[in-house]
């Protein structure tokens, strides 16, 4: 039997690698079932033409069509249905989390029954990466290098199940010996999502001496200082992590344990990226921006909260706040430089400048 799996684009900007149905590649590889998966993502603004000219080469005898939005999903199958009735549309993640669900009604699908017995985690095998062109996705290490996500976590009922660290280790080797690649990203959750789980994974990573380096969201309330040399030693080159403003910047016992927390991470040479969450009042915005100027992030971005999303312009708010936190970086260097009193008066006397130079090209 011949299965075509057709991968639509997600909801970021940020197209990863269509895991999810990777992983239902795997299992029906293991059950000797031709596959062929074609991601419409890396080519979302294009018409069908060239996924249907290449289901007439493939001539597949069944059709999965995966996405993460209903509509999307009823528009490609439309596009399909007639050439191939056999279609199975399917409501999955891009990032591989809802794996097992998805594995279950497949196989009940080909199975030409209602239900199957569900997939259990430690079941399910490694996606079947070989069917995906790695490289043409925009996901890289701080470096630069190509780098590939990992799962870490089943999403099972509402509920995070989390995979043995033998089993990560295992894929992170399988990934070197046979792909070549040295650098993922962990897929969500946050690893501190379970700190006896996040414990038995660094002592996995440090012992098993993997040489695999990765990127991991965290929370940022839940890591500690003790911590931070056993990511660096585990192979963690980036965190990344949200930060709600004002549970943090209206708080100067919080803001100081966070920003002792961010010097150590540096320290280590683990790269940092925030996510800010932007919520009112307006009038603190400002200020919480220059707040977080002074953390020494090597990269920012910012959100609104949905409070503040109802009728204002969301991309002004954010092009403010990156202009902003760009500005604060800059006194801030001046300031790490020459002293608060230095630092400070060269940075009005730059203002002062860059306001005369606007007032004469006006």
């Amino acid at each position: 039997m011949k299965v075509a799996l057709i991968a639509l684009p997600g909801k970021q900007t940020n197209q990863m690698p269509p895991l999810t149905l990777a992983y239902v590649a795997a299992v029906l590889e293991q059950r000797r079932i031709i596959v062929r998966m074609y991601d419409h993502a890396l080519d979302a603004t294009g018409s069908w033409h060239d996924i249907r000219r290449r289901l007439q080469t493939f001539q597949p005898q069944r059709v999965i069509v995966g996405g993460e939005d209903s509509r999307t999903i009823e528009q490609a199958v439309a596009q399909t249905h007639q050439s191939y009735p056999n279609i199975l549309p399917l409501l999955v993640q891009r990032n591989g989390t809802d794996a097992p669900a998805a594995i279950t009604g497949v196989l009940a699908w080909l199975n030409g029954v209602a239900t199957v017995n569900q997939c259990l985690p430690n079941d399910v095998p490694f996606p079947a990466r070989h069917l995906l062109s790695l490289e043409h996705y925009a996901l890289h290490a701080p470096g630069g290098e190509l780098q590939t996500p990992v799962v870490i976590g089943w999403h099972i009922n509402g509920q995070w199940h989390m995979r043995q660290p033998r089993q990560i280790g295992q894929e992170l080797r399988t990934l070197v010996e046979e792909a070549g690649i040295r650098h993922v990203l962990f897929c969500e959750p946050a690893l501190t999502i379970d700190e006896q789980w996040f414990t038995e994974l660094l002592n996995y990573l440090i012992s098993a001496g993997l040489n695999v380096k990765w990127q991991a969201a965290v929370a940022l309330e839940h890591l500690d200082e003790e911590t931070i040399p056993r990511l660096a030693q585990a192979g963690c080159e980036a965190l990344t992590f949200v930060i709600a403003a004002t549970s943090i910047f209206d708080s100067a016992s919080r803001r100081n344990q966070a920003r002792k927390l961010l010097t150590t991470i540096r320290e280590h040479g683990i790269y940092t990226h925030a996510t800010i969450l932007l919520e009112p009042p307006y009038e603190s915005i400002a200020r919480l921006i220059d707040v977080a100027a002074t953390f020494s992030l090597n990269d920012v971005s910012f959100e609104l909260m949905q409070t503040m999303r109802v009728g204002d312009d969301e991309q002004t708010i954010k092009r403010f706040a990156q202009q902003r936190y760009q500005e604060g970086q800059i006194r801030q260097r001046l300031i790490d430089r020459f002293g608060p009193v230095l630092g400070g008066l060269l940075w009005q006397l730059r203002v002062q400048h860059v306001d005369e130079d606007e007032e004469l090209g006006g």
